[in-house]
């Protein structure tokens, strides 16, 4: 217990340290030492940060590195269409490997950029089906899967996408997010799959963020452990059920 104690304090410190630095170096921007330790403090909070959000479980592949006969399925995470580009471009690659075969993503409404093919903005589905047949995906291999609008989006996606995957019987399932978003997801999606139904991989896009995006991370992950999946839990929300998907059986 003080052992933890001591480690909170020494980050609260390091991180006051930073932020104070940081200050000087903005009223003392013509000196370049200034700068260059402000710039080493900022490197090894966010390095502190990163490590504290990042898993990255990537498929181990079997069979002296051969894929398994049924190639699996994937799964993009929501997020803005900043972040999507990273994302999609990931999946992507997977595909192109041969690694992946169909691709689920959240269906977001409403609409993007304008098309001067189609004469009208895309909407945000056709976006993303767009930016996937640049990295060579067939239309018909992605689908694009509704989840009731939640304040905890991940949260909502993992017990949707869970029991679909339950449903169609996938038994390997590869999750492709930002980053710094991957531990909630992993989080996330275990507390929805209690017997290990399924085996879950975590592919983490290039995206980069800033520092005050991670530290929003690390409290939305203490939110996650601590306060939205607990009470869940003790709903008796956690694990299977039959009526969370309002998804058509496809087979894959």
């Amino acid at each position: 217990m003080i052992g933890k104690h001591r480690s909170r304090n020494v980050y609260l410190l390091a991180l006051v340290l930073f932020l104070s630095v940081i200050t000087v170096g903005e009223w003392f921007a013509p000196f370049e030492d200034v700068n260059q330790v402000g710039r080493v403090f900022a490197d090894r909070i966010m390095l502190r940060l990163m490590r504290l959000i990042v898993f990255e479980h990537p498929f181990p592949g079997r069979n002296n590195g051969r894929l398994p006969d049924s190639s699996l399925v994937a799964y993009v995470l929501g997020g803005t269409q900043d972040s999507m580009i990273y994302k999609l471009r990931t999946v992507g690659q997977l595909y192109a490997e041969g690694m992946v075969r169909k691709i689920l993503i959240l269906h977001r409404p409403g609409i993007t950029e304008y098309s001067p093919e189609l004469g009208r903005n895309l909407t945000n589905d056709e976006w993303a089906a767009g930016k996937l047949k640049e990295e060579g995906v067939a239309v018909e291999n992605v689908e694009f899967i509704p989840v009731p609008p939640a304040s905890f989006g991940t949260f909502a996606e993992a017990r949707v996408i869970s029991s679909l995957v339950r449903s169609r019987r996938v038994k390997h399932l590869i999750l492709v997010t930002s980053r710094h978003h991957t531990e909630r997801a992993r989080l996330s999606f275990s507390h929805f799959n209690v017997d290990n139904a399924f085996e879950s991989y975590i592919y983490g896009s290039e995206e980069r963020v800033g520092i005050i995006e991670l530290l929003r991370e690390n409290l939305k992950l203490r939110m996650y452990r601590y306060i939205v999946l607990p009470i869940d839990h003790l709903r008796g929300g956690s694990g299977y059920s039959e009526n969370s998907v309002s998804v058509p059986d496809r087979n894959f």
